[in-house]
């Protein structure tokens, strides 16, 4: 079972693409900025094969509205 303290940025695009999120624009750091049509819009750091930090998923997740639980289920 995957852990939240393994989450790439990589890995949470790939997760919310599937949510209906679309990217808008990266700016010119390592900062992508993803839209949905009823949802916030969410930034997120992709930086090459670092964890995104614990306290920074929980809150995107919170954003998305998933609980830890499932996040974990789809990506496994």
């Amino acid at each position: 079972m995957a852990s939240l303290a393994n989450i790439t940025g990589r890995e949470l695009i790939k997760f919310i693409t599937t949510l209906g999120y679309r990217l808008e624009r990266q700016n010119r750091g390592n900062h992508r900025v993803y839209t949905h049509n009823t949802k916030k819009t969410l930034i997120v750091p992709v930086y090459k094969k670092k964890a995104v930090k614990i306290g920074l998923l929980s809150g995107i997740l919170k954003d998305i509205g998933i609980s830890k639980a499932e996040f974990i289920n789809s990506i496994s």
